[in-house]
Order: C-alpha cells, then sequence, then structure tokens
C-alpha cells in the first residue's frame, strides 16, 4: 500500500470515527409503553463489550463490568456504578493500547439518571467521550506503526488529533432505553461526507430484550456498519445485565 493510498485509508476512516457516535446516538429513542419498569434492590452486574473489525481480518475487543444499584430518585431511579473487570483482545501491533485499556478504570459512565419508565434521562456524572477515544487511540497507533515520512506521519496526527479535540460535542450517547428496552428491532441509515469530497454510508441496527417481570434490560445489541471506497467495516456493541454474585 503507497503513503497516499495509506494516508487517504485513514482519514476516511478517521473521519468515519468521529461520525459514527451521532449517527449511532441518533439511532436510539425513548422507550415509553405502559409496560412496568420496576429494576431490583440487589446489586446486578452490567458488562458491555466493544467489538471492531481491523484491517487484515483481526479484531479489537473490550469488555468492561460493573457492579451497578437502581436506587429511587426523584420520581426515578439513580444508577450507580463501580467497576470491577475489563478485558481487551487486540492484535500484536496494538499491545500498547491494549495494556493502557486494562489499566484504565472508566469513571466517567456513572451515576446516571432514570425517569420512572426507565429512559435515561440524564447523567450525574462527568460525560466522557470513551468510545470515540478508543477509535482516535487505534487510528494513532496504526499511524505510529507505519514507516511514514515525518512529515506526512505529522499530518495524519494533526488530522485525527482534531477530532480529539471536538470529542465533548461527539460524545458518544447510550440508547436512551437501554435499561427498558423495546423489543422490536431498529434500524438507521446515513450518508457521511468525509474530506476530499468521498461519501459513505453508516448503519446502526439496535435490537434487545428485556426482563417480563421487572421491565430491564437483559441484553441489547448495537450493531453499526460503515462503507467507505468499497471497504466495509462492523462494530459490535453488546450489554448485559445480571444478578451479581457477591
Amino acid at each position: 500500500m503507497t503513503h497516499a493510498t495509506d494516508r487517504r485509508t485513514l482519514l476516511r476512516y478517521a473521519a468515519a470515527a468521529a461520525a459514527f457516535p451521532v449517527a449511532a446516538a441518533a439511532s436510539a429513542h425513548p422507550a415509553g409503553g405502559s409496560f412496568r419498569f420496576a429494576p431490583p434492590e440487589e446489586p446486578m452486574l452490567y458488562t458491555r463489550r466493544l467489538e471492531r473489525a481491523l484491517p487484515g481480518a483481526s479484531r479489537l475487543v473490550v469488555s468492561r463490568s460493573f457492579a451497578v444499584r437502581f436506587r429511587p430518585w426523584e420520581g426515578g431511579f439513580l444508577v450507580e456504578g463501580e467497576q470491577r473487570d475489563v478485558e481487551v483482545e487486540a492484535p500484536e501491533q496494538l499491545a500498547q493500547f491494549a495494556r493502557i485499556e486494562r489499566e484504565r478504570e472508566e469513571r466517567g459512565l456513572f451515576p446516571l439518571l432514570l425517569d420512572a419508565g426507565g429512559t435515561i434521562a440524564g447523567s450525574a456524572g462527568t460525560p466522557t467521550a470513551t468510545r470515540l477515544d478508543a477509535a482516535i487511540r487505534e487510528a494513532l497507533a496504526e499511524i505510529e506503526s507505519r514507516g511514514h515520512a515525518p512529515a506526512v506521519r505529522a499530518e495524519l496526527v494533526r488530522f485525527v488529533s482534531a477530532f480529539h479535540q471536538s470529542a465533548g460535542r461527539l460524545v458518544t450517547e447510550l440508547p436512551h432505553d437501554l435499561f427498558a428496552p423495546h423489543d422490536a428491532p431498529r434500524s438507521e441509515r446515513r450518508a457521511v461526507a468525509l474530506p476530499g469530497g468521498d461519501s459513505g454510508e453508516v448503519t446502526v441496527t439496535f435490537t434487545a430484550a428485556r426482563d417480563p417481570a421487572t421491565g430491564l434490560m437483559r441484553q441489547a445489541l448495537r450493531e453499526v456498519v460503515t462503507e467507505l471506497g468499497g471497504e466495509r467495516r462492523t462494530t459490535l456493541e453488546s450489554w448485559r445485565l445480571t444478578l451479581f454474585a457477591t
């Protein structure tokens, strides 16, 4: 692969990484409906797993688990959480990234505020663009691993870092009905404008299952398919709630 081709590929996927959280957030909408939402008082284990396809048939997988509690709060619920475990699978060229992710404690997700029906109403914590950060670090790691000339590498780093600077605007949102989801799948397709006049497409699909007794999410899956210039990448983000074994 030439430097020019390599550069175009990285720029396209860096841009898609920045656009991706917006499209993913747009696929979510409040739960509604009349089903009962009554989360248990006992602690639960909340697990979020992110799987992203990488070049060369490799993949990046990051799984984080949190001990969570649902507490009544001003007519709704306050979800408190504390990280308990993290697992990372990554190819050798991303070994440094994998080490950083294993050592990093995610603090910005909880506490979350839910309304009486279980819809996410806001966050009482400090928002963080954790998924965007992961995409940015992945792109930077790939840039550094290749034999670019110093000027080309500097240009790529500046381009990718520009998205990191605007992370506050592109904070990845959880599906609003994640904890009290609809049973019916939903999907959205969006065009993405890319540098140099190129274009691509991002398709987001969300499916979930809930506990009929409590209305609480048991498991959920968000699939994001990015198609750019004949290339296709898939990102899977899944969630699971189970009783916490103390």
